[in-house]
């Protein structure tokens, strides 16, 4: 019997001339060879791992088949992938993507790479929800070489994001739908954010859907939707500069900035927790956004300080932040 979404994952993806393709179903089994959709692999852990022992150089595609997945969770390390490694629904439509959906007191995606390289990661049309935390991509923060670089996240569906505090007690609040550190020219594509929320309300605010900090430039966020989120949508922090965001909508922003930056000066603060300090962001674009009813003070502010740092590049605490449609600066 032919898998509903064979046919579209022939029509969207071209298979790599030089790779390995593995598949994933709900009702796979760990301990068949995945290489086909009558023999699929059950969990991503499992398909992981197979990554893990390609040739140096081989690209892994993950085509993960239409239906549920419940309560997984994977962490990747970098130094042992040696090729791209692709993780895809097979459906163009996103009320069909397959989804992994957990229990929320997890992260779906983690990524560790620091050294210095791409990531040749790309995750696409995939619904993740009720996890505290989607996707992590982990550099060093205190190491501005030791980064990852290059993931592309598109055509995703993260709903349900965030912690409830009050069903699981004890629980660390989540930062991030997405979170960037020391993580270099993402790409962030086409994705549906919906109800990015901690729980109780009044330890909302300092979730985000996507959270860039520590050196984490270059980013390309474009063409995203944002509904209902409570902390501020786009938040970039410490030398996360550089980033180009385009053509995004927000929505319902229960009083949340759409676009912040900000970092922790320790000169004001004995709060902050890098030993080398944190600086500004700067030269960040911001074009052609879709701002909804939220007023022109909520759209994209400035609370990082202006003040010079020792510690940071010459001309940061003065150059702009932003700079907006029609060429003005902020501040």
């Amino acid at each position: 019997m032919i898998r509903p979404g064979l046919v579209a994952l022939a029509l969207l993806a071209p298979i790599a001339a030089h790779g390995a393709t593995l598949y994933l179903a709900p009702d796979g089994n760990d301990a068949a060879d995945g290489r086909s959709a009558k023999t699929p692999l059950a969990t991503l852990g499992a398909a992981i791992a197979r990554a893990q022992q390609a040739p140096a150089g081989e690209e892994t595609r993950v085509i993960v088949l239409p239906g549920v997945y419940r309560g997984q969770s994977t962490d990747i390390d970098g130094r042992r992938l040696h090729g791209p490694l692709t993780l895809a629904g097979t459906s163009a439509d996103p009320a069909t993507y397959p989804a992994f959906v957990g229990d929320g007191s997890d992260t779906w995606l983690h990524f560790r790479g620091a050294e210095g390289r791409d990531s040749g990661l790309t995750v696409r049309a995939l619904r993740i929800a009720h996890y505290a935390t989607a996707i992590s991509l982990n550099g060093n923060r205190n190491d501005p070489a030791a980064f990852n670089r290059g993931t592309v996240l598109e055509n995703l569906v993260l709903a349900q994001i965030g912690t409830d505090t009050g069903s699981a007690p004890g629980l660390a609040l989540s930062t991030a739908a997405i979170r960037l550190v020391n993580a270099r020219d993402t790409v962030v594509r086409g994705v549906f954010f919906h109800t990015i929320r901690n729980a109780p309300r009044d330890k909302c605010g300092g979730l985000h859907a996507i959270y860039l900090a520590s050196h984490s430039t270059g980013a390309q966020i474009e063409g995203n939707t944002f509904q209902d989120f409570c902390g501020s949508a786009i938040k970039l922090r410490d030398a996360s500069g550089g980033a180009t965001i385009r053509a995004n909508h927000f929505r319902d922003a229960d009083g949340a900035p759409a676009i912040e930056e900000w970092f922790c000066d320790m000169t004001r603060t004995d709060a902050c927790t890098k030993a080398g300090g944190e600086c500004p962001s700067t030269g960040i674009r911001v074009t052609g956004n879709d701002f909804g009813n939220l007023p022109a003070d909520r759209r994209v502010i400035v609370r990082g300080s202006r003040v010079a740092l020792s510690w940071c590049p010459p001309g940061s605490a003065t150059a702009p932040r932003f700079l907006l449609d029609g060429g003005r600066a902020l501040p």
